[in-house]
């Protein structure tokens, strides 16, 4: 694990809005109680630019499937520090289950930015909005998170 991952890149960052999808479903089970399942993706892509394209994506959506589905991703543009690039060969490293682990400096807005667009989302419909933690899990509870890196 690279710990002290953000000294690879440089500190100006693009943020912006990947995807929105939310389909309402029709309610006709008449029922007390729904789960709601979260579950969180980082997608990360090095690209031509000396950089790396890092997606980060939410999907919610209640068992028993009633109510509605809802995913968001947000995304972040970084181009390496090209003074230290060549200290990693980054072709061979996990980027994602690095910036999983210790991409805190890229992922805590991300999630930020998440976790106010889904609040908003869920609160349209007059109901308490869902305001969900804008954290990610840890690589020590991968239960409810999926890492994908190319």
């Amino acid at each position: 694990m690279i710990e002290n991952l953000s000294e690879y890149f440089l500190p100006e960052q693009e943020f912006y809005l990947q995807t929105i999808s939310y389909d309402r479903l029709n309610s006709t089970i008449a029922k007390d109680e729904f789960f709601l399942n979260c579950t969180d993706n980082i997608h990360v892509e090095k690209d031509e630019t000396n950089g790396v394209k890092v997606i980060v994506t939410r999907e919610l959506f209640f068992e028993p499937g009633e109510l509605f589905r809802l995913s968001v991703a947000f995304g972040a543009d970084l181009q390496f520090d090209l003074q230290r690039v060549n200290e990693y060969d980054w072709n061979e490293v996990n980027l994602a289950e690095e910036f999983r682990a210790n991409g805190d400096f890229v992922i805590s807005n991300l999630m930020s930015r998440i976790t106010l667009l889904i609040a908003q989302i869920t609160s349209s419909y007059g109901q308490q909005p869902l305001v969900l933690p804008p954290v990610i899990s840890k690589a020590d509870d991968k239960s409810d998170s999926e890492v994908k890196s190319k």
